[in-house]
């Protein structure tokens, strides 16, 4: 069965051959050379609607391009031993009613929060930083920390900032609590792979005048591996990776302008 995002394709298709055709046999009493015009007129919108299609929504297309991000911390790289996590926040549902409403967390932060506890509970000296702030009124920190408690770890282990609503404002503040801590080996940042390139740029930039080290712990892997050509037809799996992608390559874009990282 189709991906319903291939039938919108192939139904758009349809209309744009279609009109071509009809501009190729228009006989109106239009001089040849405006025949001609309208005809390629048409044919360079179809060709460019079919570009932007498949380079946005094809998957042989969309997984190499969000691997260049994800390939530039691989998930295999490993981190010494040290004192602290800090777990960046992928989002949380704004329905959200309560700390226990683990289902609300997206899958990143599902991943991204595992993936913390997973290590943290080989080494029961850590500390946690987790970092989120609130679309209404439970912020995402605080169902992070709960999920933690869930998976073993002890509160006291947990510090959680829980006033940001960006990855600027995250760093920004995840630096103000390592300042006051005693600060052993580097510090593991635990975030997706897709995200790490600007996470891991932006903390090493505000943490580099205080001799904290940083080494980052990539989780939530999107691309897949040999994506065969015959892959051309859109998913909708492959167009919510595209704005992954897009999303991080324009911030990624802001934050050296503005000198972020």
């Amino acid at each position: 069965m189709l991906d319903p995002l291939a039938l919108l394709f192939l139904f758009s298709s349809s209309i744009g051959l279609w009109l071509l055709w009809r501009a190729s046999r228009e006989r109106s009493r239009r001089t040849r050379s405006r025949r001609r015009n309208r005809f390629l007129w048409t044919l360079l919108t179809l060709i460019i609607w079919v570009v932007v299609f498949q380079f946005s929504s094809a998957p042989y297309v969309v997984n190499p391009l969000i691997a260049t991000l994800e390939n530039q911390y691989p998930a295999s790289a490993s981190c010494a031993a040290g004192s602290h996590f800090v777990v960046l926040g992928g989002g949380v549902d704004s329905r959200v009613e309560a700390v226990s409403d683990f289902h609300r967390m997206s899958k990143a932060t599902h991943a991204r929060v595992t993936r913390a506890a997973q290590l943290a509970n080989l080494e029961p000296d850590t500390r946690l930083i987790v970092a989120g702030g609130a679309l209404r009124k439970i912020a995402e920190a605080d169902v992070m920390s709960a999920y933690l408690q869930q998976l073993g770890i002890n509160v006291n282990r947990i510090m959680t900032e829980s006033e940001s609503a960006s990855t600027r404002e995250n760093v920004l503040n995840i630096a103000k609590l390592l300042l006051n801590e005693e600060v052993q080996g580097a510090v593991r940042l635990v975030s997706s792979a897709a995200h790490m390139p600007r996470a891991v740029g932006a903390l090493r930039h505000v943490l580099s005048d205080t001799g904290i080290q940083v080494c980052p712990v990539s989780v939530d892997i999107q691309a897949l591996n040999n994506v065969p050509l015959s892959s051309w037809m859109p998913q909708v799996s492959a167009l919510v990776k595209f704005d992954i992608w897009l999303h991080e390559v324009v911030a990624l874009m802001l934050y050296r302008i503005k000198g972020w990282i």
